[in-house]
């Protein structure tokens, strides 16, 4: 059977349009991964849908069936190469996407081009893995959009008629529109009603993993430094009160007891001895609620110091704050801290011994280390005094340190003196150790942005900050930082803040408005939208009074499904009566008529309805009988598409709207 005949119709050829609006739908899920994509990955799938592009342009047939096969398979392995599997969330995206670049150079049917926007579908879908914010979903929607929009152009019966692209698309992007706008009122019942997993659906990938923080359970130099620029939000702290001066805002997360002389680690710590969390506070606690961007890890940040582990969290006893479960989804806690305090006055033998551990080398800071000690008479307090005093005097605080040699203790103290802030809390730990001190390094967030115009404390990854904490004899542990003896702006202002004013990039006030004002937004979405867990949704459910039973969540669900269902419905069978232009017209002419005083019964047909209507309006028999021809030949006689026709319905639009008999308008009214 030809092409186009019968029930082949699924296999005509596809004009350039379609296909053009078939490549315009797969670009649009590209951006929708293009935050991820690395750059090969990306050029690679560019070049090989532009090259389909140009074969359709230029009417060159597809590339024989061998030359496809090695294409799909080249960037197959290019994917294997990349991400070292085809397995995982990017990997697998990754591999989806290519394919179907690799399905362009075949798309030459109407057949060919369904399949393309199906998989897009899922491939938009997808994108939702990586981000779920608004400017993804804004996009997203227009995505969809596109693609329903397209699906209704290859649906279209007729043949390409003349016209330039958008002309042709309009009428299909409308109803792609339409129909994405009936969805919503469905899809915003999806959200609310369908039973929500404490725990995705999909598990967690292995690759996902990777500490989207930035910070991992181990600190090594130039770890911190790298996101010194990086201004991606890892949490929005709201307090109830006044928000605490910047030099309060330490945001505890990871406690580093052992170091190995270029690493410090801290997880083999918690098996080695369990010691509840000892606080004595001094003065009121203070209270106030984290909203937490994915991290892929099992601990919180929590203000320093914590009175009490966040729900669902646990204090390890060197109160660091940790779940059963990582956070891979945005999460809101509460918590509680004292600013003012003293940590675990007593030291247990085993802690001790660990906060004192040191590896073999860096025999120069050992030596100085120990004259301090003789020089301080074991005086805890003077020990650490004169080793700021030398970091104030002679460091400089860079966001782009130096490589540091083996011993890199000694080569960061005694020869390079530049670094960051790792750089400092790991050579003052390790030099309290050497002199007796008993030391330990603490990573986690400090300082951070005030929205003034939400109210609230913005963490970025770029505040990612090293301390230290030292064991003094009758006060417990004891912050000390040695960053603020080199830079102290670092502890009253961001790292990125410092770094703008050094560069004179000081944003002016409208646009550090505007940006205070697209944060609150991303703040509201996270806390109102992405938010939504399965806890808050039976909290809903009870202060309506419902049990939180997924067979009432269900239940709802259907009833909103068919009361959608059939408003939806309802609304397309009214627009579907008028959806013909030409029917529409016929029926503005048998108002008119009504209007005028002459019956209409629907079972008249055109013919009997004019005979009527010039009997009871003679005057008016030219101009109806005119009218009735044109409708009945661009009804009954012409085949849709045919050359000429848009011309005889602009035509018979113009007289109907003219034909006002009730009025016994004068003048001239034209003839179709």
């Amino acid at each position: 059977m030809p092409a186009g005949a019968g029930g082949d119709a699924v296999n005509e050829a596809l004009d350039r349009t379609g296909f053009l609006a078939a490549a315009a739908c797969l670009v649009g899920g590209y951006l929708l991964h293009a935050a991820w994509l690395p750059l090969p990955l990306v050029a690679a799938f560019a070049l090989v849908a532009a090259f389909a592009a140009t074969l359709v342009l230029a009417g060159r047939p597809p590339l024989p069936a061998v030359l496809r096969i090695a294409v799909m398979v080249l960037l197959a392995a290019l994917v294997v190469r990349t991400f070292g599997n085809p397995f995982g969330r990017e990997a697998g995206s990754a591999l989806l996407l290519g394919m179907l670049a690799a399905k362009l150079l075949e798309t030459r049917t109407r057949r060919d081009a369904r399949v393309v926007l199906t998989t897009t579908c899922f491939v938009a879908l997808a994108g939702f893995l990586f981000d779920q914010g608004p400017r993804q979903v804004a996009l997203a929607f227009a995505v969809v959009i596109g693609l329903l929009a397209t699906m209704a152009l290859l649906a279209d019966p007729r043949p390409a008629r003349a016209g330039g692209l958008v002309a042709r698309l309009r009428p299909s992007a409308r109803l792609g529109a339409v129909h994405t706008l009936l969805a919503i009122p469905f899809a915003i019942a999806c959200f609310v009603l369908f039973p929500r997993l404490d725990a995705p659906l999909w598990g967690a990938p292995a690759d996902a993993f990777g500490g989207r923080s930035g910070i991992s359970d181990r600190m090594q130099p130039g770890m911190l430094s790298s996101l010194a620029l990086d201004d991606t939000p890892v949490m929005r702290v709201r307090f109830d009160g006044e928000i605490p001066r910047p030099a309060d805002r330490y945001f505890r997360g990871l406690v580093f007891w052992w170091f190995d002389g270029s690493t410090w680690a801290g997880k083999d710590a918690l098996s080695g001895f369990a010691q509840p969390p000892i606080l004595e506070p001094i003065g009121p606690a203070l209270d106030y609620e984290v909203l937490i961007e994915p991290t892929d890890q099992r601990w919180l940040f929590v203000l320093d110091a914590p009175a009490e582990a966040p729900p669902g969290a646990s204090l390890t006893g060197d109160f660091q704050a940790r779940r059963p479960t990582p956070v891979t989804g945005v999460m809101r806690y509460t918590a509680s801290a004292h600013l003012a305090y003293r940590m675990q006055p007593d030291l247990p033998s085993l802690q001790r011994r660990a906060a004192l551990q040191l590896p073999d080398g860096n025999p120069r800071t050992r030596e100085l280390a120990s004259r301090w000690a003789r020089e301080a008479g074991g005086d805890a307090r003077e020990v650490a005094r004169r080793a700021l005093g030398l970091f104030n005097a002679e460091f400089i605080y860079s966001l782009e340190p130096p490589l540091l040699a083996r011993d890199a203790v000694d080569d960061f103290l005694f020869e390079t003196r530049t670094g960051f802030c790792e750089h400092f809390a790991s050579a003052f730990a390790f030099a309290m150790r050497a002199a007796g001190v008993p030391a330990r390094v603490v990573v986690g967030y400090q300082g951070g942005f005030v929205n003034r115009a939400g109210g609230y404390l913005v963490l970025r990854r770029a505040d990612a900050h090293a301390w230290t904490e030292i064991w003094i004899d009758g006060e417990g542990w004891v912050r000390i930082d040695p960053t603020a003896a080199v830079a102290p702006e670092r502890i009253a202002d961001s790292a990125r803040a410092q770094f703008n004013l050094r560069a004179g990039a000081e944003a002016p006030g409208w646009l550090s408005q505007l940006r205070q004002r697209s944060d609150l937004f991303g703040y509201w979405w996270n806390r109102t939208l992405i938010e939504f867990s399965a806890l808050r949704q039976r909290e809903m459910l009870a202060s309506f009074g419902a049990p939180p039973d997924p067979r009432v969540l269900v239940g709802l669900l259907a009833v909103v499904a068919l009361v959608t269902l059939a408003l939806a419905s309802w609304w397309l069978a009214r627009q579907r009566r008028t959806a013909d232009p030409v029917l529409a017209e016929w029926r503005r002419f048998r108002a008119r008529l009504a209007r005028a005083g002459v019956e209409t019964p629907p079972q008249l047909g055109p013919r009997d309805l004019s005979a009527r209507a010039t009997a009871a309006l003679p005057q008016f028999a030219p101009v109806i009988a005119s009218i009735t021809a044109a409708f009945i030949d661009l009804r009954y006689r012409t085949r849709p598409g045919q050359h000429g026709d848009d011309e005889r319905l602009a035509e018979l639009r113009r007289v109907v709207r003219s034909f006002t008999p009730a009025r016994a308008r004068r003048g001239r009214i034209g003839n179709v």
